[in-house]
């Protein structure tokens, strides 16, 4: 196969599960057109809030079992998520070993290679030595991708021009603020203010968060996989880590994967006295591991540097401040995100609630941030 295929016309159903076997089984059977389609099994995995994820498992009469995953998309989550773009940085991150084989694009999903292992806990996020895996891994996404190739490839897949899709951060929360229902004064009151709050909070901290990378965006703790028996109480060497669902993936600056990592630490019961303090020992820990993986994984550097460049006590003091000033970020585009979700979702979670507790993590954040300007600097508001 030289390529992912392409079957727009197959669509997996989400609620008859039934239905929902037998159109997978099909697909399959299109896919891997040497597959006995009745040697695989299919069983539906849990753990996302947004799509429904099915394991395929193809018996094939020998010992060694081949797994795939077909992910079929939450009902209207186009309107969230650029799935040309999803498409595009899977294909790239594969061509550098960071994601499994993509075999197939559906009219509502994908199909595409298993990683064996398992996610981590949200607390287990803390942990020293995961810490590490997770560090490094992040500084070689954020260094060596390439946001330009990934664009590229988007533009020869959909026909598009570059003008015609996302292609950061504040045009995607533009575009969710665009999507937030209207249906009674409430909401119409809740998208205005968003609406102006977002323009405030670019107009502050759009050039304060570093280099602009290929950012993950949700890297909570069930997008990190590592191996199935490992445990830092058993082994004290540092995991592989893979980092999974590549949906939200876009170019953003670098602080704001960073932030929104260490927010995820709270996990989806938003248990905030787990999330690292900003400069506290934890977090300045974790930057200098990612700072040092920066180094290991840039591109063209000689032989000594990859086998390490000291990293300053000023370099991990800039990349505290630039994580300070984007804390606010992740609360407000999850927050937005989940506002949306709640209208539009048929999964069974609490999506209101979640949205007042991202924004309220905003809100404190503003108001933490306005405290420490100047004193007549908000009178020119």
């Amino acid at each position: 196969m030289t390529g992912p295929r392409v079957i727009p016309d197959c669509v997996i159903p989400l609620q008859d599960a039934h239905a929902q076997t037998q159109s997978t089984r099909q697909l399959l059977a299109d896919v891997f057109p040497s597959w006995n389609i009745d040697r695989v099994d299919v069983m539906s995995l849990k753990g996302g809030i947004t799509n429904c994820l099915l394991k395929c498992i193809y018996k094939a009469g020998t010992p060694q079992e081949i797994v795939v995953l077909v992910r079929a998309y939450g009902r209207g989550t186009g309107s969230i998520i650029d799935r040309n773009r999803e498409f595009c940085t899977h294909v790239h991150l594969h061509s550098y070993g960071l994601a499994p084989p993509l075999h197939a694009r559906f009219k509502n999903g994908l199909v595409y290679g298993f990683i064996a292992g398992r996610s981590v806990d949200y607390h287990e996020l803390s942990n020293p030595i995961l810490m590490r895996g997770i560090s490094r891994m992040l500084a070689q996404w954020h260094t060596v991708l390439d946001a330009s190739a990934i664009k590229a490839l988007m533009l020869e897949q959909s026909g598009l021009k570059s003008h015609e899709f996302v292609d950061d951060i504040w045009q995607l929360c533009q575009k969710w603020i665009n999507n937030l229902p209207t249906d009674n004064d409430v909401q119409v009151k809740t998208k205005t203010v968003l609406a102006k709050e977002l323009v405030w909070v670019k107009n502050e901290i759009q050039y304060k968060g570093g280099p602009t990378v290929v950012a993950h965006c949700d890297l909570l703790s069930g997008n990190v996989i590592v191996p199935e028996d490992w445990s830092s109480e058993i082994c004290s060497d540092m995991p592989p880590v893979t980092f999974i669902d590549y949906e939200y993936a876009l170019p953003t600056p670098r602080a704001f994967d960073l932030a929104n990592h260490f927010m995820e630490w709270q996990g989806f019961d938003c248990n905030v006295s787990l999330i690292p303090k900003v400069g506290g020992p934890v977090m300045r820990e974790w930057g200098k591991q990612y700072l040092e993986g920066t180094h290991l994984f840039k591109r063209g550097s000689s032989e000594k540097q990859q086998n390490g460049v000291p990293v300053s006590d000023a370099d991990v003091d800039l990349l505290m401040q630039e994580i300070r000033t984007w804390w606010g970020m992740p609360g407000f585009y999850w927050g937005l995100w989940a506002t949306i979700q709640a209208v539009i979702s048929t999964i069974e979670f609490d999506y209101t609630n979640y949205a007042q507790n991202r924004l309220s993590e905003y809100w404190s954040w503003k108001q933490n941030y306005l405290s420490t300007k100047k004193p007549n600097w908000e009178s020119n508001l």
